[in-house]
């Protein structure tokens, strides 16, 4: 998670294009290696490595959108970026594994890295800063002593732990769904493989849907979807808990509501960051969230599975995030306004 701190503000020190490029490239550089290596020190280290590259990846694509959108176009702008990961993650789960089958797991991991150096090439050549976006002269960029100017503004930090904290629930959804589906409706891992595609097909619908939504209804306020969205999540994990006792015809809408609850906030979440950050530290702020995101990531997982393995039921983790989705749309519907655009 420290990879992100020293990668959060070069978006906005040294451009998007730059930054993009260079940190696809590295990762790709790396990915490479770690396919011809024959050493399982050297791999890890050449991964983690290669997660440098990826961590600017956030920042610099947050600043784009900053740089080539008006506030009332940034949430759909900002969503549909958001669903490069998920729809990146399906069709690596879909071409992947076949050709690690017939190329071996080295091509295949070879193949992936190219992807990413061919990118970064696209992006150094196609990518174009808008006329009056990021031409900042170097006295006016960020500098990460100012990063604790930023932390103090009322309610960041607040926002940062609700990301940290819908993060959790995320991807306690992701690694358990499919286990709490076998187990409790008595399916096949095929079954419950497809119940967690269709709560993906949910998230990235929702994360387009409320990128339009805030930009037409809600006149660029991205927190009114973020609320909604945790409390579909807390619904969903709620009805969750009943477990064997749910009606069959009402799993897969369950599952689709978790979905959308569960990844719908994304978009909306970075995109308030970035608008937040202003044109300055739009990178600098968006690495921070990335960096509360991810340990969210990392820890919800772990967190869940200790409820489970302490009760022997899913009930108590599945009321658990829903309590903490409910305590995060509280939070945030009680903050001051973030974005000064009239009301945020």
């Amino acid at each position: 998670m420290g990879l992100f701190l020293p990668a959060l503000y070069l978006g906005d020190r040294l451009g998007v294009r730059l930054t993009l490029a260079l940190g696809q490239a590295l990762t790709g550089a790396m990915v490479v290696l770690a396919s011809l290596t024959s050493s399982l020190p050297l791999l890890l280290a050449c991964l983690v490595v290669g997660g440098f590259g990826f961590s600017a990846g956030n920042p610099a694509t947050g600043k784009a959108v900053i740089e080539w959108f008006p506030p009332r176009e940034r949430g759909v702008a900002m969503g549909i970026k958001q669903t490069g990961l998920t729809l990146g993650g399906i069709g690596a789960a879909l071409a992947l594994p076949p050709l690690a089958l017939a190329l071996g797991w080295r091509d295949a991991l070879a193949l992936a890295g190219a992807s990413s150096l061919v990118s970064a090439i696209v992006v150094a050549i196609a990518y174009r800063t808008p006329v009056g976006g990021g031409g900042a002269p170097p006295a006016a960029w960020p500098r990460l002593a100012e990063l604790g100017g930023c932390l103090r503004r009322p309610g960041v930090l607040v926002l940062f732990g609700c990301g940290l904290a819908l993060s959790m629930a995320q991807s306690s959804l992701l690694a358990y769904l499919v286990l709490y589906a076998k187990e409790s409706f008595a399916i096949s891992a095929v079954a419950a493989g497809q119940l967690l595609a269709l709560a993906q097909a949910g998230g990235t619908a929702s994360r387009l849907a409320w990128g339009w939504i805030s930009d037409r209804f809600f006149g660029g306020r991205r927190r009114p979807g973020v609320v909604v969205t945790a409390l579909l999540g807390a619904a969903a994990y709620v009805a969750f808990a009943l477990g064997p006792s749910l009606p069959g015809p009402l799993i897969a809408v369950l599952v689709l509501v978790a979905g959308a609850g569960a990844f719908g906030w994304v978009g909306l979440y970075f995109a308030l960051v970035a608008e937040i950050g202003g044109a300055r530290y739009a990178g600098l702020l968006t690495g921070v969230a990335v960096a509360f995101a991810w340990s969210g990531v990392l820890v919800g997982p772990p967190l869940y599975g200790l409820a489970l393995e302490a009760t022997g039921s899913y009930a108590p983790p599945w009321l658990g995030l829903a309590a903490m989705a409910v305590l995060v749309a509280a939070a945030l519907a009680r903050l001051q306004p973030l974005v000064q655009r009239g009301a945020s």
